[in-house]
């Protein structure tokens, strides 16, 4: 005997089945995503570390040379550009990338309309940029085109 199903329900069916792929492939973009945020604020921890102890490196350098010098106004520079250059680089160590965009996403969410604007300034004059370093990079060739 054959069994004959209602339209009504197989359209559900399929309805729910499709609900739950897209489902499940938005967890998955979600998932990625979030891990690709990870990734990124990891590297720019350890860029941001680095950069830190350059700084340092600079200061200590900088400090060492003003102690061998004469004295006077540009030993007084020295140093004081030397502790500035700590204080950044102490700065720079304490600095939490997950924090940041967690302030970020937050403030995002809680003003879209600025946030997608923006954005979209953001976008837009990186654009022009490109496009007018595009332009000037080729007017060093002849073509048969005006730019």
């Amino acid at each position: 005997m054959a069994t004959t199903q209602d339209p009504l329900t197989a359209a559900g069916n399929t309805a729910s089945t499709v609900k739950d792929k897209i489902s499940d492939a938005a967890s998955q973009l979600k998932n990625t995503a979030s891990e690709y945020g990870r990734t990124a604020a990891d590297q720019i921890n350890r860029n941001v570390h680095s950069a830190a102890g350059a700084l340092e490196s600079t200061a200590s350098k900088l400090r060492s040379q003003a102690q061998t010098g004469q004295g006077g106004r540009v030993s007084d520079i020295a140093q004081n550009a030397a502790t500035k250059l700590d204080a950044t680089a102490n700065a720079m160590r304490n600095f939490d990338t997950q924090q940041m965009l967690g302030q970020a996403e937050s403030w995002a969410r809680q003003n879209p309309g600025l946030a997608i604007g923006g954005a979209l300034a953001i976008g837009f004059f990186i654009g022009m940029t490109l496009r007018s370093s595009d332009r000037s990079y080729n007017r060093g060739y002849s073509s048969n085109y005006d730019y």
